[in-house]
């Protein structure tokens, strides 16, 4: 298993009073493991120094030992590369406190984190972070992007993890590369499959088939393994919506999440890359003793669909699709927390006051999951419950299971 090792020392601090703790600690660790780095930094300066000797992104974990305290500025910097993390902290020169508040740095980014105080702590640490090699991976090496802007109504989105960022001008260079006839060729075969076309006319429709195109290749151009966009911006500029082109993504294996939600995304991006399925993100229209309505105007398109106008606005193209029924999970993730609940698909509606997609889920105490969820938007996914709970708290989230 290869390491990188990287020391903190606070500026006030003499790197010579720790040389030989140091020398120590890498020979006993360079038994056990292969070491990289061995870096001692005390300013940004050197981390950047200690990033150019040595690519951290290709090590299998991170061993951060702050030997001082005020060494959690410049540790904190190695979050970056977003590897599996045990933090070292000793019961002197307040290096266990400075390794504390690490730790919570590191969880909050949802980076898997360990703080240890014994070299046989430190040893089965990173074994069980080999042991879970393979699906810390699928989960530390993802690519989101967002396009556009977070919307504003998201009042309690936050999500400390990298992302791509572009721009709608970016985007509308894209989409301006396409044409009508483009647009209508991309969708043909959604459309050709549609039981019913009710409000969207040709020209909605070539205008949802460029969106669609114009995400495709920003998706190849930068690498993207998922994205999120800020959809409503596009209603006064294209007198559209994404809404048939997040469908179509969805179902094809790329998440895509709207109105610029990354922790809906990254929800959706677990449940394909884990589970291999599309997940349905939803507003909750409804409940009572023992059921949920979601509703949104996009969905996989994994059953029986209508193309419909966007709800809010009336324009563009939005999907109303038929979810199928049995068993699946409904769940909300912000920030390291998550909330999960087992739940039947019963059936849809088909309320003109609602978003067009609507899926009836029973669910044991409906009122109780309202009142400790995290905010709107929940996931829909047909995937077993204690499964994905399971695989969330693996994965460093603070799951409460319903």
């Amino acid at each position: 298993m290869k390491v990188g090792v990287v020391f903190g020392i606070s500026e006030l601090a003499s790197p010579k009073t720790f040389e030989e703790k140091i020398s120590g600690f890498i020979t006993k660790l360079a038994r056990e493991f292969d070491v990289s780095g061995g870096f001692v930094v005390s300013t940004r300066a050197e981390f950047k120094e200690a990033k150019n000797e040595v690519n951290f992104n290709d090590v299998d974990a991170l061993l951060l030992y702050p030997l001082t305290g005020g060494t959690e500025g410049v540790l904190k910097e190695f979050a970056v590369f977003r590897r599996p993390t045990v933090i070292y902290g000793d019961p002197y020169n307040n290096s266990l406190a400075a390794g504390i508040e690490l730790r919570e740095y590191f969880r909050e980014r949802l980076i898997p984190t360990t703080l240890v105080k014994s070299f046989e702590e430190l040893k089965a640490a990173f074994l069980a972070y080999d042991d879970l090699k393979e699906t810390l991976e699928k989960f530390l090496r993802t690519r989101i992007g967002l396009i556009g802007r977070i919307s504003p109504w998201l009042i309690n989105e936050k999500l400390d993890i990298p992302y791509t960022g572009i721009s709608l001008k970016k985007f509308y260079e894209y989409y301006e590369k396409t044409t009508e006839e483009e647009g209508l060729r991309a969708i043909e075969e959604k459309v050709e499959k549609a039981t019913e076309i009710k409000e969207p006319s040709k020209k909605d429709l070539a205008i949802a088939g460029r969106v669609y195109l114009a995400i495709k290749r920003i998706l190849e151009d930068y690498r993207l393994d998922g994205f999120t966009i800020g959809c409503f911006d596009l209603i006064e500029k294209l007198g559209g919506t994404p809404c048939l082109a997040l469908a179509m993504f969805n179902a094809d294996g790329i998440p895509a999440a709207c109105e610029g939600e990354l922790n809906s995304l990254l929800g959706m991006m677990i449940i394909r890359k884990f589970f291999s399925k599309p997940a349905f993100m939803g507003n909750v229209a409804d409940y009572g003793k023992d059921y949920l309505i979601l509703a949104h105007c996009t969905a996989p398109l994994i059953g029986r669909y209508v193309l419909r106008s966007h709800f809010e606005s009336g324009k563009g193209v939005g999907v109303e699709v038929e979810l199928p029924g049995g068993r699946a999970s409904l769940f909300k993730i912000r920030g390291r927390r998550a909330v999960v609940a087992g739940v039947e698909v019963v059936g849809g509606e088909k309320n003109e006051n609602r978003c067009r997609t609507q899926v009836k889920l029973k669910i044991e105490d409906a009122p109780e999951f309202i009142d400790g969820t995290l905010g709107n938007h929940h996931l829909l996914a047909y995937v077993d419950s204690e499964e994905l709970a399971d695989l969330l708290s693996e994965l460093g989230f603070d799951v409460m299971l319903y």
